[in-house]
């Protein structure tokens, strides 16, 4: 490998950040005011994810990565980017578009939870 191709496979990826805008907002309707232009602005490879995957159950786990990083050492956003992820994340689960959670939250698991509080605070259980 010369020099050339060292330095074409270590440049950054271009993206068609303008096609990829139209089409995040088309997606978020009449939600465009979420539409994350820090992100546009510093992280595109973010961006052309977040379009890649809208509609997809994939992307509110993708979000949910940005938001807890699993990696030590991580810096983390800068906060505007921090705050656009929240919110497209915090939107897309509105929209009905995440995956519902199956796991037991609160009461998810109890078939009567009146019935069930009734029970545990007479001491019953």
């Amino acid at each position: 490998m010369n020099e050339h191709d060292r330095r074409e496979d270590s440049a950054p990826e271009e993206y068609d950040v303008a096609g990829l805008r139209e089409e995040l907002l088309d997606y978020l309707g009449e939600h465009r005011d979420a539409y994350p232009k820090a992100i546009e602005a510093k992280f595109p490879r973010i961006l052309a994810r977040i379009v890649e995957l809208w509609g997809k159950p994939d992307l509110d786990a993708f979000l949910g990565s940005l938001m807890v990083s699993d990696r030590p050492g991580r810096q983390g956003f800068p906060p505007d980017v921090a705050m656009e992820v929240f919110r497209l994340a915090t939107l897309y689960g509105s929209l009905g578009l995440a995956p519902k959670q199956e796991i037991g939250a609160g009461w998810a698991g109890i078939d009567d939870a009146e019935l069930f509080k009734r029970h545990i605070t007479k001491g019953e259980g």
